[in-house]
């Protein structure tokens, strides 16, 4: 009895003890599942959190760059990451974004068009009168580092760069006339117009410290191929106008109406970017590929193109030009720059000459579909002669720097505090 006793109370303990064990195991594994579901839980709102992050930095992007429809549209783009308190970071972001869309003004105030030649990277080269006179140089060209200097000033003054191509449109109660399209930005913003001369590359100014083509790198950028006063061939983002604008605008969002950048203006003489393609020569086929390329690339980042005539002939200086003359050289531009460039309603007029309205070679031009007509001047206020416009523009380069410093002041920038001391002292006789 004593013995089966025992036996009783040792099975007892035992069962005890086991369903100890039993409820100690059962509790340690619910524990364990709940501890697992609550990292699950918390990697899920990590992962919710970053995408979140995520999603919020390229809609502020869009957002900075005037995209406000598109950045609302990402933002809502994912209910997941949208929660119903009134505090939601997304929530509050596109009420953000609506509200500013809704302060858009229409701007009233003056035409600002302003333009260069291609820059000169390297100054003791160009103004050395070694090769092309350093005068002609000093005058009507501006350096990198003047570039560079001017762009955030230009930000400073509430300056937006604007697609020259939006100033105008169809006047569709007026069949085959054209009209203003009004521009609308946020109060203070100031719509710019940035164009470039000769984007050509010609052959004189190679060896005097400028670019010697646009190259479309491997990180599909367009980019400045550059020889150094030492003869070492190298690409450079600090070339010329267009990659260091381009550079600007990717960290500077807000100085570009949705990716605005600005127009290059291309005659037809030695080519176009650098590349001959207008000679003859046995590369032709190849350059003319890498011109539609280089154009097709430049188009989608923000840039366009005009016809700077195709010869850029003394004769539209002096006021010889016949009509036989405007007729080969604007015919010769359709056909052997336009298929590599794309087409365009933009001329910007060599030497800055202007013409009557009526006048027969103007209307020629005009007749060939050119609506935007861009001569030099400083009036800042553009002429709508029923089938096109006349938008006036400004050269900021070293004549202008030099001998028109107040008005310069007045609109753009300090001029003291953006010439490059490299540049020599400018004397006109």
């Amino acid at each position: 009895m004593k013995k089966s006793m025992k036996a009783a109370i040792v099975l007892g303990v035992v069962a005890i003890v086991s369903a100890g064990i039993l409820i100690a195991y059962q509790s340690a594994n619910a524990s364990y599942a709940e501890s697992r579901e609550e990292e699950a839980r918390l990697e899920r709102e990590q992962i919710l959190e970053q995408k979140k992050t995520e999603l919020m930095e390229k809609a502020e992007k869009l957002y900075q760059g005037y995209y406000y429809d598109e950045a609302i549209s990402l933002l809502q783009s994912d209910p997941a990451l949208i929660t119903t308190a009134t505090d939601d970071a997304i929530t509050l972001k596109v009420n953000e974004i609506q509200q500013a869309k809704s302060s858009l003004v229409k701007y009233e105030g003056p035409v600002e068009h302003v333009f260069f030649h291609s820059l000169i990277i390297y100054p003791e080269q160009a103004f050395d009168n070694k090769g092309h006179p350093a005068q002609g140089y000093n005058m009507w060209m501006t350096t990198v580092s003047e570039f560079k200097k001017m762009l955030p000033e230009l930000e400073k003054r509430g300056y937006v760069l604007y697609p020259l191509s939006e100033y105008i449109e169809a006047d569709t109660e007026n069949p085959g006339k054209i009209k203003l399209k009004d521009i609308y930005l946020p109060p203070g913003k100031i719509p710019l117009v940035i164009s470039i001369d000769d984007v050509n590359y010609y052959d004189y100014m190679k060896p005097d410290g400028f670019a010697n083509r646009l190259v479309l790198g491997d990180d599909g950028r367009v980019w400045t191929e550059v020889i150094t006063p030492e003869g070492k061939t190298t690409l450079t983002r600090d070339g010329d106008v267009m990659p260091i604008l381009d550079d600007y605008v990717d960290d500077h969002p807000g100085f570009s109406w949705k990716g605005a950048k600005g127009t290059m203006a291309l005659t037809g003489y030695q080519g176009a970017l650098g590349y001959r393609i207008t000679d003859g020569l046995p590369q032709e086929a190849e350059w003319k590929q890498i011109v539609m390329k280089i154009a097709d690339t430049m188009k989608a980042n923000g840039w366009s193109f005009a016809c700077h005539s195709y010869t850029h002939n003394g004769y539209f200086r002096d006021g010889t030009l016949t009509m036989k003359q405007i007729k080969y050289d604007t015919d010769r531009w359709i056909e052997k720059i336009a298929p590599y460039v794309g087409k365009t309603n933009i001329y910007i007029s060599p030497f800055g000459v202007n013409f009557k309205k009526d006048d027969p070679r103007y209307r020629y031009l005009i007749d060939k579909g050119y609506q935007i007509y861009c001569p030099v001047g400083n009036g800042r206020r553009i002429a709508v002669n029923g089938d096109n416009i006349v938008m006036p523009r400004v050269n900021l380069d070293g004549y202008s720097m030099n001998r028109r410093a107040t008005e310069l002041e007045t609109h753009y920038f300090n001029v003291s505090e953006i010439l490059d001391p490299k540049r020599p002292a400018l004397v006109i006789n």
